[in-house]
């Protein structure tokens, strides 16, 4: 139970008769009061009822002579016998005082006004009031209260200082009681106002979104992570994340920050959950939502067998060698197993070549098996492929091409023509036939004859994909052996970058000019766009422009990838051709070159003797002292930015001293040190 503050509706002195209204402060006090006056008399004063105990916290006055009075109000818990009082002096004046005391009451009047920039607030929104005085005072003081659940709550004691800043922390309605004085007053108070204000919750905050930007979530990858809220950017949210592995342990990765994006790497495979709290900075609350993801990590993407061919046709002749190739996704480290089923059968186990050369030896049909799997994997395979191949007496050596080359298979443009050269061996006598597709349909070919080249112009942009088949005279088959080349053909000659030159540095900082230099063929009809990422995250993107060149200034420290997109003017498609650059920015250069400089070089024990250090590099450079005294290491100064260390040896003796020096943002260890050995003596 506080103190009460009792206040009136009419500044002391008033005059005799006038009704006056004597208030209790705070009024909603769990409290009973009952009002007294004290009357004066000749001796001392003589206490008179007002108003018996009751839950009212305010009553009527009305004094029927001039005098000093006394005002009291005792007061009590309702279910409590302790009472309490507190007093206040009031002065009345008789009638024929009438006009002194109206002037003495305008004179009395100290606070003019109170100038406040709002009374409609919501929490952690700032009051910012000042108050106005009379112009008839030079120096006043001022005392400042504040509503709260015990009563009137001190803010700011007496001082000249008319100003007020008070942060809202709570939603309520509220009330701030400024008081003044003069300082030469020996009145508690002379003069007082209160200002009322409200105060409302922030709109609630709520978790809307919470995604995983990585498209594969793989065992040492970085994940990413966001969380999107409900609000604009005018509030500032903190996020707060948690992870939790299939063992139930947990980890902070981010106490509560700005920051709505993460990036994690795991290094098991395994189930794992992402928790994410959220709140206003200004939230009394642990959080005002939070929200929960369930992401699966795998060793590596789901193995695929995409293709499964072998070089030559079935059937070919034993004592053939057939290469059989294949074209496998997913996967770390991938092991083949090659299993020839027949009647000479093979088995390769698990190999890391693709490839698999087969040496036939009898005739019969076979089947040839390709299992494949990671190399982590315990299991017998991960995914299969069959091929029929039937074996025929040995006759010829089979038709095979070697080799396939084209005048240009990049940069092709429409009717331009484009040479095509193949090489085969085997059989008795070769034929060749060129069939041309164009986004998978025929649009030409060659009948087979013995001219092992063509002479091939599109005629319209696209994409062409050129069979070779090659055949025996002899031969009834279709083919003997067939492959394919493709080409893209457009309407203009395609970007190429040749070089993507970078200003020589070993070692670039915070501050320094980065300049990238673009070598392009066809300069002037070819656009580059360079787009910018710090750590994986982007941060500029220049769009398409004709400059070949990027300077930029880094503002920050880590992994900046350059990705170089080029095309001609004529391009329809998003690019031509695309490269790739990174390195890294530091903040600082390395601490190095530690040294400790001893101020006084004839040390005496029981005399304070001091060690300056100095470095080279770093930024904001911390430093920590050890002492080895009598065979023992111990810390006598943790990191901090001071830089020198007073030492006072009780005893003489050998000693030792460490320190350790490193950059404040550094979350290492150390990054330098050094050792300095000295002789303590009597």
């Amino acid at each position: 139970m506080s103190e009460l503050l009792i206040t009136f509706d009419k500044e002391s002195p008033s005059l005799v008769d006038e009704k006056i209204n004597i208030k209790v402060m705070p009024e909603e006090s769990e409290v009973e009061c009952k009002f007294l006056e004290g009357a004066p008399g000749e001796r001392n004063l003589t206490w008179k009822p007002i108003q018996d105990f009751s839950d009212k916290k305010e009553c009527q006055w009305r004094p029927r002579k001039s005098g000093d009075y006394m005002i009291m109000v005792q007061y009590k818990d309702k279910n409590s016998k302790k009472i309490k009082n507190t007093k206040i002096s009031y002065q009345i004046k008789g009638i024929e005082e009438k006009d002194v005391l109206e002037n003495n009451n305008k004179n009395n009047k100290l606070i003019k006004d109170i100038i406040i920039d709002k009374t409609s607030l919501v929490i952690g929104d700032k009051i910012n009031l000042e108050v106005l005085a009379s112009e008839d005072e030079e120096i006043l003081l001022y005392r400042f209260w504040v509503k709260g659940k015990q009563g009137w709550e001190p803010l700011k004691d007496y001082s000249i200082e008319n100003k007020l800043t008070y942060t809202t922390t709570k939603a309520e309605d509220g009330e701030i009681l400024i008081e003044c004085k003069r300082p030469s007053s020996k009145e508690n108070v002379d003069d007082f106002t209160t200002v009322i204000f409200k105060v409302k919750e922030q709109p609630i905050i709520e978790i809307n979104t919470f995604e995983c930007l990585s498209e594969n979530l793989l065992i040492n990858e970085e994940l990413i992570f966001k969380v999107g809220v409900n609000c604009d950017n005018s509030r500032t949210i903190l996020y707060k994340f948690l992870r939790m592995d299939s063992n139930g342990r947990i980890n902070c990765v981010q106490d509560y920050s700005t920051k709505n994006i993460i990036s994690i790497s795991e290094k098991q495979k395994g189930e794992y959950k992402l928790l994410c709290y959220v709140r206003d900075i200004f939230s009394n609350k642990q959080y005002d939502d939070r929200a929960c993801m369930i992401y699966s990590v795998k060793a590596y993407d789901e193995i695929k067998i995409r293709k499964f061919s072998s070089d030559s046709n079935s059937p070919q002749v034993e004592g053939s060698n057939i290469l059989f190739k294949s074209s496998v996704i997913g996967g770390k480290e991938i092991l083949y197993r090659y299993i020839v089923e027949g009647p000479v059968a093979e088995d390769t186990g698990y190999i890391r070549s693709r490839n698999f050369n087969w040496e036939t030896k009898i005739e019969g049909d076979y089947k040839i098996i390709l299992k494949v799997k990671d190399i982590s994997f315990d299991g017998d395979y991960e995914d299969i492929r069959e091929l029929n191949f039937k074996i025929d007496k040995k006759g010829e050596k089979p038709v095979k091409i070697t080799d396939i080359t084209a005048s240009k298979t990049r940069g092709c443009i429409k009717n331009e023509p484009i040479n095509i050269k193949v090489k085969a061996e085997g059989g008795t006598e070769l034929k060749y036939s060129f069939v041309v597709y164009k986004n998978g349909k025929e649009k030409e070919r060659s009948n087979y004859g013995i001219t092992n080249w063509v002479n091939f112009t599109p005629e319209e942009s696209g994409e062409y994909e050129v069979e070779i088949r090659v055949i025996d005279k002899y031969s009834s088959k279709e083919y003997d052996c067939h492959d394919f080349i493709f080409f893209k053909v457009r309407d203009y000659e395609e970007a190429e970058i040749d070089y993507v030159l970078l200003s020589p540095k070993e070692i670039y900082l915070v501050g320094d000019i980065i300049e990238l230099e673009t070598i392009v063929q066809n300069t002037k009809n070819i656009l580059l766009r360079y787009v910018t990422k710090i750590n994986g995250h982007e941060v500029e993107d220049t769009g398409f422009i004709e400059s070949k060149r990027l300077r930029l200034k880094p503002k920050c420290s880590g992994k900046y990838t350059f990705e170089i997109y080029a095309k001609n003017i004529l391009c329809n498609e998003e690019y031509d051709i695309k490269k790739e650059l990174s390195l890294y920015v530091h903040e600082a250069i390395p601490v190095s070159n530690t040294k400790i400089i001893i101020r006084n070089n004839n040390i005496i024990a029981n005399n304070e003797v001091t060690f300056d250090v100095s470095s080279e590099g770093g930024k904001e450079v911390c430093y920590e002292f050890y002492i080895m005294e009598k065979g023992n290491w111990v810390r006598v100064q943790s990191y901090s930015r001071k830089n020198y260390y007073t030492f006072l040896p009780f005893s003489t003796g050998n000693y030792r001293i460490l320190v350790l020096s490193k950059s404040y943002y550094k979350k290492i260890n150390y990054e330098d040190y050094t050792l300095l050995e000295f002789e303590v003596k009597a």
